[in-house]
């Protein structure tokens, strides 16, 4: 049996020119989620991160809350990396919302509405930024799904048969996660993963060949601080 410890990434710089970078508010949700675990006792057998930057940046700053100086042995593996247009359509869209008043104003405070990610997907649709066509949509999808799935695989079986391990990495890999635990179907899969928030932590337990959800989107570190603002969704 493993447990396996699915991490979202801080808050991103989404309105910025590079959105995959922690802003200072998803550094300071890293190290009240590392600060967290420490204090509940919480220990990983071994550590997965995705490749990109934001997923690097909130597994050292929460492992250094966790381990102090420890040295740790963390495996990159790009596997567990987001949707592979993600960014360059977070990048596009900050060039689309820096030239238009109207909707700088109404992002302003995007981060932490419930429905980010849906209003975010909807001004990319209007702009013409993600495919229109929706097989070549399907098809990009399962391409994803099978990526995500076959990390999750290689998981398993470097970790074998007992242990706990973190993943740090995106709502969209995860999402992909619980939808092997639960079965969902597409429309299930986007509703549960937009719901994710930064820094959550959703656990799966992998026993006989089947995923189940033991916790799902846990932000107790951020909820104990008792301040709104440091709930975000993107």
């Amino acid at each position: 049996m493993i447990e396996i410890y699915f991490i979202r990434h801080g808050q991103a710089s989404f309105g910025q020119p590079d959105y995959d970078c922690l802003s200072s508010l998803g550094q300071e949700q890293a190290r009240l989620l590392g600060r967290y675990l420490h204090n509940t006792g919480t220990r990983f057998d071994k550590i997965y991160c995705g490749s990109m930057k934001r997923h690097r940046q909130t597994a050292t700053i929460a492992l250094h809350q966790m381990n102090g100086d420890r040295p740790l042995t963390m495996a990159i593996d790009p596997d567990f990396n987001e949707f592979d247009s993600s960014d360059l359509l977070m990048n596009s869209l900050c060039k689309v919302i820096q030239a238009d008043p109207t909707l700088a104003e109404q992002t302003r405070h995007i981060h932490n509405q419930h429905g980010a990610i849906a209003r975010i997907f909807e001004i990319a649709e209007k702009r013409g930024l993600v495919p229109a066509d929706e097989a070549t949509r399907l098809n990009l999808a399962m391409q994803f799904s099978d990526r995500v799935l076959g990390a999750i695989t290689n998981l398993v079986r470097t970790v074998g048969d007992h242990g706990k391990t973190a993943v740090f990495t995106s709502g969209g890999p995860t999402a992909i996660a619980l939808r092997q635990a639960l079965a969902t179907d597409r429309e299930q899969t986007i509703r549960l993963g937009r719901e994710l928030r930064n820094t959550s932590v959703t656990v799966l337990r992998h026993d006989q060949g089947e995923l189940n959800l033991v916790r799902f989107n846990c932000v107790a570190h951020l909820e104990a601080q008792n301040h709104a603002n440091l709930i975000t969704y993107i």
